[in-house]
């Protein structure tokens, strides 16, 4: 039979990409970084039973794509590798390619980390898996460029690399799959020791030392930029030494005076780009807006500052108006970080005159506005901001008159900004940060005898109770509009959440289904020997080649699970494995010193 030239054959490959790319699967899934792959010029294919029971039929190497909608290199492997027609047709032609959110599926995403960590020595996402029909891995890498740099490899050599193994040595590829699995199963850890409460305690006092060691004294915070808010750090250093506390109060001040608080509509960013807290990483998140509120209330209670309590109120009011549906539940993100969005949350000198007039003097002086930008070359050496200012407060709070004056004009830049390009938006955040928010909600609620608060968290509940939570035994799914499981983490925060609405509503229904979630997460994940919850079940779901210990956080699922109030044997075994987690000389996570300090 004669071959057919290969321009012909890469334009039947890529009319039959069209067609099937188009399909309802990709288009209807919950996910926004795979819907956004609906139109790829690769065929993708979701990650469930029926695509991974053709590769065995079919004798088909697999291409696993994974990655999510927060990931810049995500985005940049989308727009760069997968829009390249050759590539695409060779994946087409050569490979079962599937495309996994690794927020919707972590139990898949935690699989493929460990094979980068162990066989690759690499890290970070997105990540490229090639596997054997039967659904091994023998190739993988992290992010890839779409073309050689500096001597490294490009998307498009690997994939051939990956395809032209398996075609010509199927045995070999086999084989060091095979060794592979071997080497990344779960090893029988060593007995840990008991930590008596007064170890325990040094242990905490030397953790908060070496925190305090990195401390910002001109900024707040914690290291050199990129400067995360570390909301779980700061609510176990208000409850350690009077300096600690005093760290934490002033980088809690810090953040709402600077830019990573958005003054226009409340909420916070995920980070700040810089060391004073002048430039954002311009992504918002559901979870990060519900552990800063908890981060100002406790704040708030520890010092009676009815000032930090607005922290909370600019959180939780940002994601009730912004990402809240009606019925109580919340998409999970925005994201402004692609170029076209560059503009959004930034203005220029001249934009605030024409929007302020006569009141522009005083909203400048008062936001650090410049006529060339506020932005340092230093800190943007792309030029993406060059005179433009983000807002941020330089002068201390004035009488009221004048406030009512800054607010009214922010209310007017509200009006201005809401006409730009919107940001990309997440619409389906996960059970845990459902259950995170509930938590903060009910603690608001009854903190600051809020009313609305708590009927918002009523209404959280109730989308928990109908749609996250889905059988009698508390087995609870990922998205509520996903079959994709829960991961332990959206068990132990949607019990920690339960727990708080208990508490502030007297509800013993929510009381009931915090002890129904952790005792479901403890038969299902829980390994006692390893003191610690597992991604997956002991009987590993179809495509999972390992089980691996749960990859999400901060908060992690164990730190989660310790506050909810897990069992006394359960909470024991919980504390030895976080206990061991402490470092003698460096930083231990936020999320474990706040679990064990309680």
């Amino acid at each position: 039979m004669k071959r057919l030239p290969f321009r012909l054959t890469l334009l039947a490959v890529l009319m039959a990409s069209a067609v099937r790319a188009a399909g309802p699967d990709l288009a209807a899934s919950p996910s926004a970084f795979i819907r956004a792959q609906a139109q790829s010029l690769v065929n993708w294919e979701l990650w469930n039973a029926k695509t991974l029971g053709r590769a065995r039929v079919e004798n088909k190497p697999v291409y696993v794509f994974i990655g999510s909608f927060l990931s810049e290199l995500s985005r940049a492997t989308c727009q760069q590798s997968f829009t390249n027609a050759e590539t695409a047709a060779y994946l087409n032609q050569h490979f079962i390619c599937l495309i996994v959110d690794r927020e919707e599926q972590p139990d898949v995403a935690a699989c493929a980390r460990l094979y980068l960590q162990t066989m690759k020595q690499k890290d970070g996402w997105p990540i490229h898996l090639w596997m054997t029909p039967e659904l091994q891995p023998y190739d993988g890498a992290g992010y890839l460029p779409p073309s050689e740099e500096w001597g490294g490899s490009s998307f498009a050599m690997l994939a051939r690399q990956a395809g032209n193994a398996w075609t010509s040595n199927p045995k070999a590829c086999r084989g060091h799959a095979s060794e592979a699995v071997s080497m990344m199963a779960p090893h029988r850890p060593e007995a840990l020791p008991d930590t008596a409460p007064a170890a325990l305690t040094e242990k905490l006092t030397q953790a908060a030392a070496a925190w305090h060691a990195t401390y910002d004294s001109a900024h707040g915070g914690f290291g050199t930029a990129a400067k995360s808010p570390e909301p779980e750090l700061l609510r176990f250093l208000l409850h350690q030494s009077p300096a600690d506390r005093d760290a934490a109060l002033t980088t809690l001040r810090a953040l709402f005076n600077g830019a990573v608080h958005d003054p226009i509509d409340g909420g916070f960013f995920r980070h700040a780009m810089d060391a004073a807290w002048r430039i954002p990483y311009l992504q918002k998140t559901l979870s990060d807006q519900a552990r800063l509120a908890c981060a100002y209330l406790d704040a708030a209670q520890v010092t009676g500052d009815a000032g930090l309590a607005g922290g909370a109120r600019s959180a939780l009011d940002y994601a009730l108006q912004r990402f809240g549906a009606p019925d109580g539940g919340f998409a999970a993100a925005e994201d402004a970080t692609a170029n076209e969005f560059s503009g959004y949350y930034v203005w220029t000198e001249s934009e605030i005159d024409a929007l302020l007039g006569p009141d522009a003097a005083a909203f400048k002086a008062a936001y650090g506005i410049a006529s060339a930008g506020n932005v340092s070359a230093d800190d943007d050496p792309a030029g993406l901001f060059h005179g433009k200012n983000f807002l941020y407060r330089v002068t201390p709070v004035g009488d009221a008159a004048t406030e009512a004056k800054l607010t009214a004009a922010l209310r007017r830049l509200r009006v201005a900004r809401d006409k730009r390009p919107t940001p990309t938006r997440d619409d389906h955040a996960s059970a845990g940060a459902h259950g995170l928010m509930l938590a903060a909600l009910a603690r608001a609620g009854a903190q600051l005898n809020d009313p609305g608060y708590l009927a918002a968290a009523a209404r959280t509940f109730a989308v928990i109770s109908k749609q996250f939570v889905v059988s009698g035994d508390g087995d609870v799914r990922r998205l509520r509009v996903s079959e994709a499981p829960g991961a332990p983490v959206d068990y132990a925060a949607l019990a920690l959440g339960c727990r708080a609405f208990a508490k502030a509503a007297r509800r013993a229904d929510a009381e009931a289904l915090a002890d129904r979630l952790l005792a479901r997460v403890g038969r299902v994940f829980f390994d006692p020997a390893q003191g610690a919850y597992f991604a997956s079940p002991v009987n590993l779901p179809v495509g999972l080649f390992v089980r691996v210990p749960a990859d999400d956080g901060p908060p992690g699922a164990e730190a989660l699970a310790l506050m909810a109030g897990v069992p006394p044997k359960q909470a024991a075994a919980l504390t030895k494995t976080l206990a061991a987690q402490l470092p003698e000389n460096d930083t231990a996570a936020g999320d474990v010193l706040l679990a064990l300090q309680r």
